[in-house]
């Protein structure tokens, strides 16, 4: 067991962590006011009192002006604000109408007069339109877009797609900034890391088809999207940090109850169901909940309670196709039986209930806690497998469950020092079942897979981290300069278990061969795994923990002018495996399966700039230097991947066991298969990622405002998956079917490595470049309407880097480099190319009828209408050739040289809509009635076309083309996305 700071108690890092220099004005979770205090002639005033005042919390932040007339008042929680000043002999002066966002400063000047008589003069004026010091480039999402805007699913990180620089991964469930893998984002919740380390997501892997959120929609107040150049507290990211807050408690209660409601009867039928000339599919979903906010001591002590249920059900037709023609033979019609008993449909259900309970307590004037609990429960029964040829015994539950709990103490020492303490636990915890314990049967017929059942190969497994985490932040004002600095340390211990091919792996190519158990026909096998003697066989534990230093100081060289410079500190550091392949062929050549190699040198220098010209302009430039993590699935991989760990037998023959037997032990004599490895290159490092970016604010009415910027992101350390056990290829001309050949780089058969299959190196070689131009116009909400227009036109190429390319022979095999040896022949447009794209987001309120009375009221009054609509162009796909025609022992990931993303899938455009009405009922009770449809007009969303240009068959590439069935011809289409689905939904507030 590992000693760690983790077995300190709270009390002591909480002692600590004040008494260390560490900070930032604006922390991930807050915002901020500043700003001068004038007299009538515009000379600088100090001593004056100016109380910052929360509206919905009447809690009150005393600061004092200093000799230049400069107040702060960092460290605010989301909300909006009234600002006083107060110096005897002058009038008392109140700003009114302030709202602070999250990771917003705010700078709100006041002008004293001198009065003869008390009074106090008041000024109602919203927070200015643009923020003139800060230097990143940053978009937010506020309350009212996050509580009106129609989303799909109900998982609020949607959202992001409504901002500039921003489309949907290619893997599921991420989202690209600037081209780059989302496994380089990183997200914050409540100033508390919220990512999985394992398989570089967010906690809980929410959005990628299974578990649909983690936070109840209801439960999130606001978040921000810090895109580029970001402040130097941020880090473990190379592509954006995104902020988010979560709602609190005020002096009024306030709650909700609501239920959404989508079922098929209100749907389009989907793409593939009208191809294939099918019917809707059974679809029907409900989403239940509410909310319950308010004080527990008034103007003190907060709660914010939520809860947020999710019920669905979809039915997983299985459809045997056996042939007509069946011989009456016994052991093709005992096969035939034992099938037609495995072939039953079934449902899969993914039912999701997500708590959070907070608090928050202003403990006396100079120290606020804020505690919050979040809970998320994810039952998918029978989400492990699915599919026509797929039965329920091939299945099983995948359950998620996430806890997380997290602490904050902001405090305030007079009116130059401040401090933030941030703690968190949190557990994620991701077993996926077996719905059996019989070995995984694949049978086919001429070819064809008729059946798969039996127990999933790679089920039952587990991914489960458990994190501790603190971090302290602290600022001290001193004139112009702002100082930053700061400490985080994160450790996750992971408990991981994948045992791919331990419950034995039968492969028929007949009925007949299943009939009689054994499959002894041509191509037909038996495989098992077992855990080498002395090891932990498929279990792992990848633990990590990271530290971060940072230091900044904000510099307000003038009133028009600041500098920020800033330097921070990351160092990942991982278990390292136990065990060391001996083979001295592989000691020869320096290769360990036993170390992972630690990058030391990770300091990233930030460097921003912002500077107004004049009231309504801001000019804003930047750049920085970031790091990524190291998925810990790599490092699980390379604990277990060493050729002892797990053995992977395929038998044949008198050695395999009849169906449905397995093997208890490896058959004496039996002879151990050339093991494939997967090892940590000696000079691999953390993803490294350079941002610079020019651009400019321009206010062009009190709440219209435009944005143009420029962003540049080169990454040239990513992660990539590298097979190193070959020789040196040969320039071989493959002919084509039909006329012609093509240059093939191919490899000798024999391998360097003579005891080895595969020897997989994780490597940091990939590179990836990144240009886009984003323009923004964004209207506050004002005369009933708010909205944003933005646009991206960009570019990314890249050498097709992968963090989590690890499982060997299945469908990863697919994104390994298309020649190992020369990577720039896969330099092309990288994976999230997409040249444009165009998003218009709004809200409109219709509420022009409110005065009116009798029957105008009743039927138009309270009624409102939102939207996202937007429009990409195709990202780019591959020309591929089916099987191994280049001999590195992968099948998959051939391609037509030069052509690697040579292909584009169709522009896109969609519109998603939502009508409400707010009905009054009493006092202040409402009732929302709303209905939603996502992709209004149906369009026909192409997501996958097929990428198989030739078939390498008989040594010559077959041209897929002119087959019996067009939809597998080259460039079909294949699958869209959602077809038209309607939301209907009712929800009472008070």
């Amino acid at each position: 067991m590992r000693t760690t700071w983790t077995k300190l108690p709270l009390a002591v890092l909480c002692l600590l962590a004040l008494a260390l220099p560490v900070g930032a004005q604006t922390s991930a979770a807050s915002g901020a006011i500043d700003g001068r205090v004038n007299d009538e002639s515009g000379a600088p005033m100090a001593g004056v009192a100016v109380t910052i005042e929360n509206v919905a919390t009447g809690v009150a932040r005393l600061a004092i002006t200093d000799a230049t007339g400069r107040y702060r008042a960092p460290l605010l929680p989301v909300g909006s604000y009234r600002v006083t000043a107060e110096l005897q002999g002058f009038a008392k002066v109140q700003r009114e109408g302030l709202r602070v966002g999250i990771g917003e400063s705010i700078s709100v000047g006041l002008t004293l007069k001198i009065a003869g008589v008390e009074e106090t003069i008041v000024v109602t004026a919203e927070a200015p339109l643009l923020e003139a010091s800060r230097t990143s480039q940053a978009s937010a999402v506020s309350e009212k877009e996050v509580a009106n805007l129609p989303v799909n699913g109900r998982n609020f990180i949607d959202f992001v797609l409504t901002t500039p620089g921003v489309v949907r991964d290619t893997r599921g469930g991420d989202i690209s900034f600037a081209g780059q893998r989302g496994t380089l984002n990183s997200l914050v919740i409540d100033g508390a890391d919220n990512n999985n380390t394992f398989f570089g997501q967010t906690l809980g892997r929410t959005g990628s088809g299974r578990a649909p959120y983690q936070f109840s929609q209801d439960a999130v107040q606001e978040f921000q999207v810090n895109r580029n150049a970001y402040s130097a507290e941020y880090g473990r990211a190379g592509g954006a940090v995104i902020n988010v807050v979560t709602k609190s408690g005020t002096n009024d209660f306030h709650g909700s109850l609501f239920n959404f409601y989508r079922d098929d009867s209100l749907n389009a039928n989907s793409y593939l169901n009208k191809i294939n000339n099918r019917d809707k599919s059974t679809f029907h979903v409900d989403q239940y909940g509410g909310s319950l906010g308010g004080p527990l001591q008034k103007d003190k002590i907060f709660f914010f309670l939520s809860y947020d249920a999710q019920r669905q059900e979809i039915p997983n037709p299985v459809v045997l196709n056996l042939p007509s023609n069946l011989p009456n033979d016994a052991a093709t019609q005992a096969g035939a039986a034992l099938l037609r008993s495995k072939a039953g449909s079934y449902s899969l259900t993914r039912d999701q209930d997500v708590y959070l309970a907070k608090i928050d307590a202003q403990l006396n004037p100079a120290h606020r806690l804020s505690f919050r609990y979040n809970q998320q429960d994810f039952t998918g029964a029978n989400n492990e497998n699915s599919g026509a040829t797929s039965a329920l015994e091939h299945t099983g539950s995948s359950n998620v469950l996430t806890k997380t709990a997290n602490l904050s103490l902001a405090s305030v020492f007079g009116g130059s020092l401040f401090n933030e303490f941030r703690a968190q636990w949190a557990k994620d915890q991701e077993p996926g079942e077996a719905n059996s314990n019989l070995p995984e049967v694949t049978v086919r017929q001429g070819g064809v897979t008729l059946l798969v059942f039996g127990r999933n190969f790679f089920s039952p497994r587990e991914t489960t981290i458990d994190r501790w985490q603190a971090a302290d932040t602290v600022s001290l004002a001193k004139g112009a300069h702002t100082f930053k600095a700061g400490f985080d340390i994160n450790q996750d211990d992971i408990f991981n278990f994948f045992p791919g091919n331990f419950g034995g792996r039968y492969t028929f190519n007949s009925i007949a061969s299943l009939g009689n158990g054994i499959p002894s026909g041509s191509g037909e096998s038996y495989q098992q795994a077992f855990a080498g003697a002395g090891t932990s066989g498929p279990t792992t534990n990848p633990n990590l923990i990271e530290y971060a230093l940072f230091a900044q100081d904000e510099w307000q060289l003038r009133d028009d002018l600041t500098l920020t410079l800033g330097l921070r500190y990351d160092l990942e550091k991982y278990d390292q495996p136990q065990v060391r392949n001996p083979d001295a062929q592989l000691a020869a050549a320096g290769i360990d399966t036993s170390s992972i190699p630690r990058d030391n040198n990770n300091i990233a220098p930030r460097l921003g700039l912002s500077w107004s010209p004049n009231a309504k302009t801001v000019v804003r430039g930047g750049y920085g230097l970031f790091y990524g993590r190291t998925p810990a699935i790599m490092v699980g991989t390379a604990h277990s991947g060493n050729g002892i760990n797990v053995v992977t037998y395929t038998f044949t023959g008198s050695q395999v066991p009849k169906f449905p037997n397995v093997l208890t032990a490896p058959p004496t004599g039996a002879a151990a298969p050339k093991p494939s490895i997967s090892v940590f290159a000696n000079d691999y490092e953390n993803p490294r990622v350079q941002q610079a970016s020019l651009g400019f604010d321009r206010e062009l009415t009190s709440d219209l405002a435009f944005a143009a910027s420029f962003l540049y992101v080169r990454g040239d350390k990513l992660q990539r998956s590298r097979d190193s056990n070959i020789g040196t290829p040969v320039a071989t001309q493959v002919p084509i079917q039909g006329g012609g050949s093509v240059t093939i780089q191919q490899f000798p058969i024999a391998r360097p490595f003579a005891n080895f299959d595969r020897i997989v190196f994780y490597e940091s070689t990939a590179k990836s470049e990144y240009n886009g131009l984003t323009l923004e116009l964004r209207k506050r909400f004002a005369g009933r309407f708010q909205g944003n227009l933005a646009y991206t036109l960009s570019k990314v190429e890249d050498t097709n880097p992968d963090a989590t390319n690890v499982v060997l022979g299945g469908g990863d095999d697919a994104r390994f480099p298309s020649n190992p040896v020369n990577f720039n022949v896969d330099r092309a447009p990288g994976n999230n190319d997409a040249r444009h794209r165009l998003v218009f987001s709004g809200l409109w309120d219709l509420g022009y009828w409110q005065n009116t009375t009798g029957a105008a009221k009743a039927l138009l009054d309270g009624w409102s209408l939102s939207w996202i609509a937007s429009y990409q162009s195709g990202i780019p796909y591959s020309q591929r050739i089916a099987n191994d025609v280049n001999r590195d022992g992968n099948r998959n990931n051939d391609l037509v040289p030069g052509q690697r993303n040579s292909e584009r899938l169709p522009d896109f455009k969609n519109v998603d809509l939502r009508l409400s009405r707010r009905i009054a009922i009493t006092g202040p009770w409402k009732l929302e009635l709303i209905a939603e449809a996502f992709n209004l007009f149906d369009s026909t969303i192409i997501n996958q076309q097929q990428g198989t240009l030739y078939n390498f068959t008989n040594s010559v590439l077959v041209p897929q083309t002119n087959l019996s069935n067009p939809r597998l011809n080259f460039g079909a289409d294949q699958n869209a996305a959602s077809e038209r689905i309607v939301q209907l939904a009712a929800k009472i507030t008070f």
